[in-house]
């Protein structure tokens, strides 16, 4: 508790509410096109985008503030895009690499480790391996995992270790070396009806986060050393969700309505209205699409209290948060 407070403090010191805003751009991708558009805008309702890229078939994006790079996942092919060219003015294309999959990634998504990208493919049953560059991709062992699966990469001394989500279990192994260690699997205390939804690493606190349904609800299920006790989020409204983590801003649940759980809990609201994508910014603000709009909610008070719905013109599917100089 007494860290959480003093994180709070920090945050409040220089984001969320107070001024002045961190610099930055939110990427918005949907399946044809990404724009980005200035954080601060958005807190103020304003939806210009100050870029749009054209990306048919996209599936994903994810920002990786350690390499300075912005990944695009699409059916056939992840690109790598420098950002050490972003401002709040502009998002040049700088396209880096371009690396071929070797299976059709429909559906698939992004996960960052510390040293390397997760590719998921559910629909072909495979998962890749990348370094920053997208050179020499290794294919991630899969055996014994039931499927519908979700994937995470859990970051453990030097390692990227495999993390996973299963209906009925979670745990954590080495990618290429399902025998090895460490591993760990726990069975679900609560087994699932639909799902499992998403699948979080916390490198920071070295714990997992996963989401899935019951019959009856929407649980979360927090993997910690050797224990795993889910519990119901988002009210009753059954059904596909997802989670928004930023490590020290907050997490959050978001489907049908949105909860925020850290660092301070919320109940459920917007319960009426179905969310696609959610970021939680460094900033302390949190982005929440819902078809065309976005909803703006500052993280600072409890509960989170909504800033903004701008309109931006397209339903976008998937948020990445950009600081800029």
């Amino acid at each position: 508790m007494r860290k959480w407070l003093l994180l709070l403090l920090l945050l409040s010191a220089c984001t969320g509410s107070q001024e002045p805003p961190l610099p930055a751009l939110v990427a918005a991708g949907s399946g044809s096109e990404v724009r980005f558009y200035r954080a601060r805008d958005l807190q103020a309702g304003l939806a210009a985008p100050v870029d749009t890229w054209s990306t048919p078939g996209l599936q994903d994006l994810a920002y990786w503030g350690s390499q300075g790079r912005l990944y695009l996942l699409f059916r056939d092919r992840l690109e790598a895009y420098a950002t050490s060219g972003f401002s709040e003015s502009a998002a040049p294309e700088d396209l880096l690499a371009t690396a071929p999959l070797p299976a059709d990634c429909f559906g698939g998504y992004l996960r960052l480790g510390q040293n390397r990208l997760l590719v998921h493919c559910p629909g072909a049953g495979r998962a890749l391996l990348f370094p920053p560059s997208l050179e020499d991709p290794e294919e991630a062992d899969l055996t014994g995992l039931e499927a519908p699966l979700r994937l995470a990469l859990l970051p453990q001394g030097t390692l990227d270790l495999l993390a996973y989500m299963t209906p009925s279990a979670m745990g954590f192994r080495p990618a290429q070396n399902p025998g090895g260690s460490p591993r760990l699997e726990k069975p679900l205390d609560a087994p699932l009806a639909q799902g499992p939804f998403d699948l979080r690493a916390d490198g920071s606190r070295g714990r997992l986060l996963g989401l899935g349904a019951t019959a009856t609800e929407t649980r979360l299920y927090p993997l910690l050393g050797d224990t795993l006790q889910s519990r119901k989020v988002l009210g009753d409204f059954p059904g596909e969700a997802h989670l928004a983590l930023d490590p020290v801003a907050g997490l959050a649940a978001l489907g049908q309505g949105f909860q925020v759980l850290e660092p301070r809990e919320s109940p459920p609201q917007e319960v009426f209205t179905r969310f696609a994508a959610g970021l939680v910014g460094q900033d302390a603000y949190l982005y929440l699409a819902a078809g065309s709009f976005l909803y703006v909610y500052d993280l600072v008070p409890s509960p989170p209290q909504r800033v903004a719905l701008p309109s931006l013109g397209f339903p976008p599917q998937a948020l990445a948060f950009i600081p800029v100089e």
